[in-house]
């Protein structure tokens, strides 16, 4: 077939019109924003899969990253790309399918080519072990259940098919003229007798090395009963390699390239002869040279940080904890190659996406808000003053004697979520808000919890707010029929709130209406040594404070007549922020019906507290309220009415509460 191709950077003008043999296209990077990648060497070979098939034509992408080739017959062809100053090749372009009618195109994505020649560079971890950390290794090669069996270069490959053919003609197999096998366990036979072949071979570079990507495929993390013989056979094959005496006296290594452990074999990470190794969250060192590297150059068109963002290197680097370098690049993209300009909110909104994308949901990240500190919150004084002296510390950052954790009890409507929201802004810190993140699937809750924390370890300083966390901590025992998952996840978050090397990086807020439901574990020094309970309004002068701010907040005006009524009708109850939201709510609606709008009156809020029945069993809030006071860990911070009772009394009217609605 005589395909041709024009040289690289012909005029658009000087090109013949398409015909039905030409494929016209374009290269650019993969990492976001439609860049165009020049002088990719690009191969054309008629088939379904450029690995191993004969090469037809090649071509250099010009300034543009356009290509074309002419000449083609009708059918399917598949590229190979190269880029500048690499000897490894690309396969995975897809296919065109010429139909003999009209021309075809293509969009070929490759990787941005690590740079050269400055104080730090950044590349693909495929790239970083090629040419960095294994440099002189005689094989590097890379497996996936996609892809199959890949090399670093050529010449690796080259030197592999000449070793394959030998192995072809002694054992009557033809895996050099198909390819080595996909499968892994048709695979790993193999990979091994060439692995001491190799091993053996004399010359300056020594050694393998295989990189095994997405390993949770081939061994992921279940019971024994529920795998099947395919992932058996591949977890032996795991077990003896790690073991074999001959691949450790041939230096011969296996990478398996995991997002958590916990998506592994149980048995692959408690063996011996297998180490760990965790890649973080980059720290803000690590943002900072990467914000000002080529590669956010490259994005940016080589502009000053200044042409393009309103803040400076510095700023993006504090205000992108949290993210990956690639989640980083993603967002710039996005911001610079739209014409737009990184602002604070532009940068705000995108990073709380990429970090409730990346948790999947699991968690509700918030920016602190200006303007919003504890003055918004009514009553709750000797809480508040404790919060104000943790700010305080926050703010002249004095974290070494920040405590760990915060936990704040109190009975249902109380107000704990709208104080912990106003501690954070008045703080300044961001807030990372835990969701349900347990799974019925075998290994998933362990990998959604290790996503978590390691959000929450790369994003500090920041307040990591726990709702009912009874339920979402676990407790050390584990439930009946959960295989352990509620063990292994309150033992990890135990693990990792207690770290004292996260203090002053982490304040977690633990809220629930249950502490007592709590494991004893979490409440030490340490960890949630800290409580500082919640309850409702003890006094006709602390209802009134409600009634007035919460008003005030919803913008309705507050007479006297209303207000000498809230204290002489309602100043005894025991009336919680959402009793008295539901109140003056349930009173406006009255007004806008007898088309008065915001002119709430007496006869309004009357109404509605003369209507309202409370679905609360009464029993339910007396045993929160007493298992708050029982959590409390500072006598100031409870109402006088409790401060000086008996803690025995206060235990036994509890555990007969507790008895009254069958221990709940």
């Amino acid at each position: 077939e005589a395909v041709t191709s024009p040289p690289a950077g012909t005029p658009p003008s000087d090109l013949p019109p398409a015909g039905p043999g030409t494929i016209e296209g374009r290269t650019d990077y993969a990492d976001g924003g439609g860049v165009p990648a020049p002088g990719i060497l690009v191969l054309l070979k008629r088939g379904e899969e450029g690995r191993g098939l004969p090469e037809a034509a090649r071509t250099t992408s010009g300034a543009d990253g356009g290509f074309r080739f002419d000449g083609l017959a009708p059918g399917t062809w598949c590229f190979s790309t190269q880029t500048p100053g690499s000897t490894a090749w690309d396969h995975d372009h897809g296919t065109v399918t010429l139909d003999g009618l009209a021309p075809g195109a293509a969009t070929l994505h490759v990787e941005r080519p690590v740079p050269e020649g400055e104080g730090v560079a950044f590349a693909p971890l495929k790239a970083f072990l090629s040419r960095r950390l294994f440099p002189e290794r005689a094989f590097l090669l890379f497996y996936d259940i996609a892809e199959g069996l890949t090399f670093a270069t050529a010449d690796m490959r080259g030197r592999f098919f000449e070793w394959l053919e030998i192995y072809d003609r002694v054992e009557k197999t033809d895996f050099h003229v198909q390819g080595p096998p996909r499968e892994f366990n048709r695979l790993a036979p193999l990979l091994r007798r060439f692995f001491l072949y190799a091993a053996e071979q004399k010359g300056p570079r020594r050694g393998v090395t295989l990189l095994v990507d997405f390993p949770e495929k081939i061994v992921p993390a279940s019971e024994e009963s529920g795998a099947s013989l395919d992932e058996r056979m591949a977890l032996v094959t795991l077990l003896k390699w790690a073991s074999s005496q001959d691949l450790r006296r041939h230096d011969v290594g296996v990478f398996l390239v995991a997002e958590t452990v916990g998506e592994l074999h149980a048995d692959i990470l408690q063996n011996p002869h297998v180490a760990q190794a965790a890649i973080e969250l980059p720290d803000q060192e690590e943002r900072r040279e990467f914000l000002g590297s080529a590669w956010v150059r490259g994005l940016a068109g080589d502009r000053p940080v200044a042409e393009w963002s309103d803040l400076g290197l510095e700023d993006l680097a504090a205000r992108t904890s949290g993210l990956s370098l690639v989640r980083i690049q993603n967002l710039l993209a996005e911001c610079v190659r739209s014409g737009g300009r990184m602002g604070q909110e532009a940068l705000s909104s995108g990073k709380r996406r990429l970090i409730e994308e990346f948790c999947q949901g699991l968690v509700r990240f918030k920016d602190p808000r200006p303007g919003v500190t504890l003055d918004r919150v009514a009553t709750h004084a000797a809480a508040k003053a404790r919060l104000r002296e943790l700010a305080r510390i926050i703010r002249a950052g004095k974290g070494h004697v920040l405590e760990r954790g915060v936990l704040v009890p109190g009975r249902i409507g109380v107000g704990k979520s709208f104080l912990v929201d106003c501690f954070a802004s008045e703080c300044g810190l961001p807030v990372l808000e835990i969701g349900e993140f347990r799974s019925k699937w075998v290994g998933e809750t362990e990998r959604l919890q290790a996503r978590i924390l390691l959000t929450v370890r790369a994003l500090g300083p920041v307040v990591v707010v726990v709702d009912e966390a009874d339920a979402v901590f676990g407790n050390r025992g584990g439930s009946d029929g959960d295989s352990g998952v509620s063990g292994r996840v309150f033992a990890a978050f135990a693990a990792h709130i207690g770290d004292s090397k996260l203090r002053g990086r982490e304040l977690w807020i633990a809220m629930t209406s249950r502490p007592d439901m709590m494991a004893v574990d979490m409440k030490r020094q340490g960890r949630f040594g800290l409580c500082v309970p919640l309850f409702p309004a003890q006094d006709a002068a602390e209802v009134e404070e409600l009634f007035a701010v919460i008003a005030k907040s919803r913008g309705v005006p507050l007479g006297d007549p209303l207000k000498e009524y809230v204290r002489k009708v309602l100043g005894e109850r025991p009336l919680t922020g959402s009793d008295v939201e539901a109140i003056i709510v349930r009173a406006e609606e009255r007004a806008v019906l007898a088309d008065r709008d915001r002119d709430v009156r007496v006869e309004d809020v009357e109404a509605a507290v003369d209507s309202f029945i409370d679905p609360l069993p009464p029993g339910l809030l007396a045993l929160q309220e007493l298992a708050a006071v029982l959590a409390c860990s500072d006598r100031r911070f409870l109402p006088a009415r409790w401060r000086e009772a008996d803690r025995g009394e206060l235990t036994a009217a509890f555990d007969a509460l507790a008895a009254r609605r069958g221990g709940r």
